[in-house]
């Protein structure tokens, strides 16, 4: 009943704040008559609802207990009418004076009411209450006289108690008020929106203001894809008297139409406003969040000048941060030591600060993709790990670009640029020999193989496809002289000009499975070669005559011209002989160029028609695309490569890839799937669907995928229940990644022809004996940011031809024992342990000739061990004592 007559307050006080907005002047005006001053304490209507409430608390005291399901649902209604109340207030800034104090009185109603929820009474101060009540406080005022004093002579385990009791029922309440308040967000919220325990999803909902949210517990929040432009400043600081929103850790604002990024609440990890209208990024903008892990500000309207110097600063737990799709041409100042990981892809960068690397002493991955850089950074940060630079205009790498990162560079893109072959001699790859193992120099100028690519010791995946290679010397990637096999699992080679039956049968001798060498197709079409500056000024002239533009030509005059002879009648095309000219379709607002149409970044919602039959890559990455339909890829048989990375694609049609018979390449990656597509190609060959909403990996949901060599598909809420039996039945894999997932153990009946392994970034606790019986081919296994304390005796004895060893950043005690009989295997990262003692044969076996390949990295930085506590020789089979990498220990 209070609460019923509270909210008729509620109402009669809303009713005046309507007045004010129709007639502010009149309406201040009769509040003011109400009173000896525009300030007045207590209103006649609330001062008769609060007595009123008084006179009747004694009548229910004796139902506390049956009314106190009544009293939770109530109290969610209140909650409500002061949100409305509290808005108010901010509106109206005029009547703050009468309202606050209205307000106030509220606050005091819910109080008591919350107070009646618990078992024990409370004493309660209050010069205007009637007699019955101040008789019923003297009693508990003495009462509690006479308990402290027995607590005082009793001692100070009574007293404990007493508290722990009062402690328990205020819990007590505070839950019940949780709980009631869930139920009224719940209720509260518009259509569209959904509530999943403690998260709230209002994406593409409609709405143009913030839901009204009562429930304190909200860990997650998702508004991404409303019309949202502006936030009121309080608009995460939860109810009326009541704390903020402090278990708030996900906040998504993408999709919107923000222009500043509103007040946050400090307990935020992630924060995603990409695809808005912020310009600018001031320091008080980011105050407060020094919990905050993960930013993304991609699709903005920001340049390097409309962030203030010091706004990241603000941030000094911050690892991941998003700025593509914007305006810079450079780094912006002042970014957070800590961060780890950067991308600037499809930014306007033509240039590098010097000071930068300074200031991002951690960074392990960074991306400046699609830019105007026409060199390789001089001043990279030293822990870079990953380094990506496709579709720039890169001509070479200065030397020692790389001679100072530490431990090394492991994945190097330089796809979609201007390499020339004298631009990647010398020095250019000095301080990568060792570390690099992916290195990706497709779509370049490159005539021949780089001679020094036969000295990487670790590299895995080589690409060197749509260049203008003639030839594959025999010492192209291998080292004749030497006996032992190459670590390259993966060789690209296609879309050159090689006559792969000309190629000499010791050129690939080193690789031990050739099946892993793609050489088809090539252009086996003849080469005529003319003066590089003629040719192309004679070809541009016919094009000019002619009234269009040939798209084969590109570049400056660096490169070399091919011309082709057609296929169909043998005859040599020449400059003097150009075909009929035929425009090709493309679908608006993309770009066509040599087979390859891009479309990205265009806020596509579908896939767009009249793409080119004879389209071998397909963009479409940085869209909005939710579905693929039956005929979306309809006559696209040609397809090489089709790129779907950050969408929004939950739904794909049984059919939808059913025309391109030839796609070997699909990229899945940053969408909304929750289950792996039905009926995918089984010209596939990779795939990666890291970073979706998989849960479930259904059996058979590879089948007929023979061909399939490399699955990404880290980055999934997928548990180890989450593999049915028969789920990777028929692949042949060679390479597979289920980093950052929520495994608790190695997974079962993975393919036993896997050459690489990730399982990093999981919960795994302990390596079983059977966990890796099936995998005796494999080369590289990550177990690293785990929580492993134990690998079981005899456990790495299944892994004859192991070559690398993560497991960093986990909880060993001791070095896993053997690794001293593992003879092949050369690369061990065992830092961030608790390890507290190295033995002599930990690592190496008695006899030398029992280890066939000596080690080149051991890490043991970061744990307990002191390196003076080691004997020197334990270490007699690395290669020099710069492997092995130690480090001061932090507790």
């Amino acid at each position: 009943m209070q609460s019923a007559l509270i909210l008729c307050v509620c109402v009669g006080v809303f009713a005046g704040a309507l007045a004010v907005e129709a007639d502010p002047p009149n309406a201040l005006g009769k509040i003011a008559e109400n009173g000896t001053s525009t300030d007045i304490t207590n209103p006649p209507e609330l001062e008769t609802a609060v007595e009123h409430s008084r006179e009747r608390r004694a009548a229910e005291k004796p139902n506390k207990d049956t009314a106190k399901n009544e009293q939770q649902s109530d109290l969610g209604r209140t909650l409500a009418a002061w949100v409305e109340l509290n808005s108010i207030l901010k509106m109206r800034d005029g009547i703050s004076g009468k309202l606050s104090r209205v307000l106030h009185e509220l606050g005091n109603e819910k109080s008591r009411l919350l107070g009646q929820a618990n078992e024990t009474p409370k004493k309660k101060k209050d010069e205007d209450d009637d007699e019955d009540e101040e008789d019923d406080e003297d009693e508990d005022e003495e009462e509690e006289e006479d308990e402290g004093e027995e607590g005082g002579e009793g001692g100070e385990e009574e007293g404990g108690e007493e508290e722990e009791s009062e402690g328990g029922e205020e819990e007590q309440a505070e839950e019940e008020e949780n709980e009631a308040a869930g139920n009224s967000t719940a209720e509260l919220l518009p259509e569209g929106c959904q509530v999943n325990g403690t998260e709230i999803s209002c994406a593409e909902a409609g709405i143009a203001e913030l839901p009204i949210i009562t429930d304190l517990n909200i860990t997650t929040l998702d508004l991404a894809g409303n019309n949202l432009t502006t936030l009121p400043t309080e608009a995460f600081s939860g109810m009326p008297n009541l704390e903020n929103l402090t278990n708030l850790k996900v906040l998504i604002l993408d999709g919107n139409g923000l222009e500043t990024i509103p007040h946050l609440p400090g307990s935020l990890e992630e924060l995603r406003i990409n695809d808005n209208k912020i310009i600018q990024v001031f320091s008080h903008n980011l105050e407060g969040l020094t919990n905050l892990l993960h930013l993304d500000l991609a699709g903005n309207i920001l340049w390097e000048g409309s962030i203030e110097p010091l706004a990241f600063q603000q941030l000094p737990m911050l690892k991941h941060l998003r700025l593509d799709n914007n305006r810079f041409t450079s780094i912006p100042d002042g970014l957070p030591a800590s961060l780890e990981d950067q991308n600037n892809y499809a930014d306007q960068l033509i240039k590098i600060e010097s000071h930068w690397n300074i200031l991002v002493r951690k960074l392990e991955t960074l991306d400046l993709s699609h830019n105007q850089l026409h060199m390789l950074p001089a001043h990279l940060p030293r822990a870079l790990r990953q380094l990506s630079l496709q579709h720039n205009f890169i001509q070479s790498i200065p030397a020692d670009s790389l001679s100072h990162l530490r431990p090394g560079l492991l994945s190097l893109r330089l796809s979609h640029n201007q390499l020339l072959e004298h631009g990647l001699l010398g020095k250019a790859f000095r301080g990568a020999y060792k570390t690099l193992e992916e290195l990706h120099l497709d779509n370049n100028r490159l005539e021949r193989v780089p001679p020094n690519i036969r000295y990487f010791r670790n590299l895995h995946q080589l690409r060197l496809d749509h260049n203008y290679i003639s030839a594959f010397p025999v010492k192209s990637v291998c080292k004749v002289s030497l006996t032992i096999p190459s670590p390259l699992l993966a060789l690209h080679l296609e879309n050159n000009y090689i006559d792969v039956n000309r190629i000499p049968r010791k050129a690939l001798s080193c690789i031990p499975d050739l099946q892993r060498v793609v050489l088809e197709p090539q252009n086996h079409n003849e080469i005529v070669v003319k003066g590089i500056a003629d040719a192309e000024r004679e070809f541009e002239d016919i094009a000019v005559e002619r009234g269009f533009w040939d798209f084969g030509i590109e570049g400056d005059g660096d490169g070399l011209t091919v011309m082709m002879r057609d296929e169909e009648d043998g005859s040599a095309l020449l400059p003097t002989e150009l075909p009929p000219i035929e425009i090709p379709t493309c679908p608006f607002g993309c770009q066509c160029h040599l087979n390859v149409v891009q479309c990205s970044d265009l806020g596509l919602i579908s896939v767009p028609q009249n793409i080119p039959a004879d389209t071998k890559l397909l963009d479409l990455q940085n869209n909005r695309i939710t579905e693929l339909k039956e005929n979306d890829f309809k006559g696209l048989t040609n397809l090489y490569a089709l790129s779907l990375v950050n969408n929004m694609i939950s739904k794909v049609h049984p059919k939808a890839f059913t025309p391109l018979k030839h796609l070997q390449k699909l990229y899945f990656s940053k969408n909304q799937l929750t289950a792996i597509p039905k009926n995918l190609p089984p010209s596939l060959v990779e795939l990666r669907i890291h970073d979706n909403r998989i849960k479930k990996v259904s059996a058979g949901s590879f089948s007929g995928l023979s061909r399939m060599n490399c699955i990404e598909m880290g980055g999934n809420p997928i548990q180890n229940s989450g593999f049915e039996p028969g789920a990777f039945n028929g692949l042949k894999l060679n390479y597979l990644r289920i980093s950052e997932a929520k495994l608790t153990g190695v997974p079962k009946d993975l393919p036993a022809s896997l050459h690489e392994l990730h399982l990093d970034h999981n919960q795994i606790q302990a390596i079983e004996l059977e966990d890796l019986k099936r995998y005796k081919q494999l080369y590289r296994l990550g177990l690293g940011f785990n929580k492993i304390r134990n690998l079981e005796s005899g456990s790495l004895s299944f892994l004859p031809n192991l070559r690398e060893l993560h497991l960093e950043n986990n909880q060993l005690t001791r070095v896993p024992k053997g690794l001293a009989d593992m003879k092949y295997l050369q690369v061990v990262y065992l830092h961030s342990n608790n390890i507290t003692r190295v033995n002599v044969d930990d690592f190496c076996p008695q006899s030398h000739h029992l280890k066939k390949s000596f080690y080149n990295g051991i890490s043991l930085y970061e744990n307990p061990v002191q390196y003076w506590e080691v004997q020197p020789a334990t270490f007699r089979c690395v290669t020099g004592r710069m492997a092995i990498q130690f480090g001061n220990y932090k507790k």
